[in-house]
């Protein structure tokens, strides 16, 4: 019987390698989905029809997600990028090109925008599961509790994870505001 117990814990089943265990799937995740997704859309119905798109994007390439350690983040990731790819596409055919000219309307959205743009590239140099925690928490706005149910962790762990990652922003970003304050000190007044 322990060899036979041994067996069954070395064999993970994925829940998209049969329709049964994926409409299962379908249900527990959608509407969590779906409300993550508004968060990045803003659209209730939207969101719904990108969570769908989402499903069905891992139910066409089942067969080549056999390494999926979490199917929960990996449906997470994918409904991210699937939102994050219509809302480009979307402002892009609004504004005729990537940047949206009414973002950088007034100085300080312009300032913002140039933070976010730093951080989220300092955020880029972090560990990829570090990186994904700090982007769920400080670009998504979700909770620790949240993240830790989508990524299957503790909620302590996500603490401790969101505060290395912001440990080493930070320490991305000082040389580079060190860099600046030394230049706006050349700057005649």
């Amino acid at each position: 019987m322990d060899d036979f117990a041994a067996h069954i814990d070395t064999q993970r089943v994925l829940p998209w390698e049969n329709m049964t265990d994926f409409e299962h799937f379908y249900k527990t995740h959608f509407v969590k989905m779906v409300v993550l997704c508004a968060k990045i859309a803003e659209d209730q119905d939207l969101s719904a029809q990108l969570v769908q798109e989402a499903f069905f994007k891992i139910w066409e390439k089942r067969g080549s997600l056999k390494d999926v350690a979490n199917p929960a983040a990996y449906l997470y990731q994918t409904v991210r990028n699937t939102a994050l790819d219509y809302m480009r596409k979307m402002k892009r055919e609004v504004t005729g090109h990537e940047i949206d000219p009414e973002a950088h309307s007034n100085e300080e959205a312009d300032g913002r925008d140039e933070m976010i743009l730093f951080v989220r590239n300092a955020c880029v140099k972090l560990p990829e599961k570090c990186r994904q925690i700090f982007e769920m928490a400080y670009f998504e706005g979700l909770s620790n509790t949240e993240i830790a149910e989508y990524l299957d962790l503790s909620p302590l762990t996500i603490k401790k994870q969101k505060a290395i990652g912001v440990q080493k922003v930070r320490e991305i970003l000082l040389p580079v505001l060190q860099s600046l304050l030394l230049l706006l000190s050349y700057l005649p007044i």
